[in-house]
This record gives C-alpha cells, sequence and structure tokens, in this order.
C-alpha cells in the first residue's frame, strides 16, 4: 500500500499544472470583471491611480472608428488620383473633396439633428458675482470640448462657429468667442448623432451634472430634430505657417 504521506520527489508536474492555474486564473478574472465591477475598483482608487488608470486605457472603439475613418480617407484620395490621371470627372471629384475639406474645417454652414444646451447664470443667486452662481467661461469651454468628445460635427456658440482655432475667455464682465462678445443665455447647438450626444453629455458625472448643482435651471439641454450653425467667419490665413514645400532630391 502506498503511503500518501510520503515526500513526492518527482517535480515535473508542478510546472503545467502551474501554468494552468494561472490561465484559469485570469479566465474567471476576465469573466468576473464587469463593466459594473471596473467601476467599481475605479472608484476606489486614489485620484492619481484613477488619472493613471485613465491614461492607460485603450478605447477600443475609438481606435476602430479612426482606422474607419483613415480607410474612408484613402479610398477617398485613391478615386481622386485615378479620376485625375484618367481625366475624366476630375474637375467634379476635386470639387467634392474641397467641399468636403471645407465642410469639416467649418468654413460652411451646416444642418443637421442634435442637440441645444442653454446655459445662464443663477436666477436664484443671492450673492452678487457669485462664483458658483455665474457662468463662466471655463463652463461653456467645457461644455464645447465634451459635445466634441461625444462626437459633434459643428458647434456654435451663440451664433459663432467653433472651429480648431476658436478661442473662449472671459474679458472683464463678458465673454468673448473667438473675439465676439456674447451674453446669457449662452445657446450652444452641436450637430451630431442625436441621442449619443444627449445620452454622453447628460451621462452622470459629467458637466452638466457640475453645473446643476448650484441649480438645474442653470442648464437646459433638449434634442433638436434640426439645427443650424453657421460658417465660421474669422481670419483663414496663415502669417507664420506654411505647408512644407515637396523635396526634388
Amino acid at each position: 500500500m502506498v503511503n500518501p504521506f510520503v515526500k513526492i520527489h518527482n517535480t515535473k508536474w508542478v510546472l503545467p499544472v502551474s501554468l494552468l492555474s494561472t490561465v484559469l486564473g485570469v479566465m474567471f478574472y476576465a469573466a468576473w470583471l464587469t463593466k459594473e465591477n471596473q467601476n467599481s475598483i475605479y472608484r476606489t482608487l486614489s485620484p492619481g491611480e484613477q488619472r493613471t488608470y485613465s491614461e492607460s486605457v485603450i478605447d477600443l472603439v475609438k481606435y476602430q472608428d479612426l482606422q474607419s475613418e483613415v480607410d474612408s480617407l484613402r479610398k477617398k484620395a485613391t478615386s481622386l488620383e485615378k479620376a485625375l490621371s484618367n481625366n475624366t470627372n476630375g474637375e467634379s471629384a476635386l470639387n467634392d473633396q474641397l467641399q468636403d475639406a471645407k465642410a469639416f474645417a467649418g468654413l460652411t454652414e451646416l444642418e443637421g439633428p442634435g442637440i441645444k444646451v442653454t446655459l445662464r447664470d443663477n436666477p436664484k443667486s443671492s450673492v452678487i458675482g457669485g462664483n458658483d452662481d455665474l457662468i463662466h467661461d471655463v463652463d461653456i469651454l467645457s461644455v464645447a470640448n465634451e459635445l466634441f468628445a461625444c462626437g459633434a460635427e459643428g458647434i456654435s456658440i451663440n451664433g459663432q462657429r467653433l472651429v480648431s482655432t476658436s478661442s473662449i475667455r472671459c474679458a472683464g464682465p463678458t465673454i468673448l468667442v473667438d473675439g465676439v462678445k456674447v451674453a446669457v443665455p449662452f445657446v450652444i447647438l452641436a450637430i451630431g448623432k442625436q441621442d449619443v450626444l444627449y445620452g454622453g453629455f447628460t451621462t452622470t458625472g459629467s458637466i452638466m451634472s457640475n453645473i446643476a448643482n448650484s441649480n438645474p435651471a442653470m442648464i437646459q439641454v433638449t434634442k433638436e430634430s434640426k439645427i443650424r450653425v453657421p460658417a465660421y467667419l474669422g481670419a483663414t490665413s496663415l502669417k507664420s505657417a506654411e505647408v512644407p514645400k515637396v523635396s526634388t532630391k
């Protein structure tokens, strides 16, 4: 009869069993790590750890969207090159590309579905100039950034179209958008996928929640079936930058 308490000298089983245990452990952890559990774990981290975690996470959906956009642009470039080389419909293809570029740069008026965000100072404020009861330039900037992050394709603030070089800043008691004075109420129009914009902007912990903490009346968000944002009317000429010249070497 074999004594079960006798020391086993054969250790060949240790490595494969250890590897199998590790794989099973990872599989069990992956099955348990749902989105809710991820959020619970995230909330237990310190601010520094949360920042490190957020910076290290790769947004696969965003990456795939960008990859699809790159593929689409490559196909457009290929079709344009073929049209120009064959001299058939070359002018039409070039004009289509030009119009797309102008729309993307904000140089044309846009129309489509989206949302409207209205910001106003706290109507129940009893303190004149109370910092939390007034809409500041940083609030408007945060709203615009969040809308762009949610997929907005065009944004205007009180009729001023935002582009890549736009600025939003305080100048005394007023707010300037690209140097143009705007006043309350601040009406921000954003064109894009309506449900995505609305859902992303009104989610818990968003800039909307931060502003509404003072008074829900300070911010209002509505879905709009059709809105229109104007074209950018500011300067478009470059003063310092220039397109690199193609080397002939």
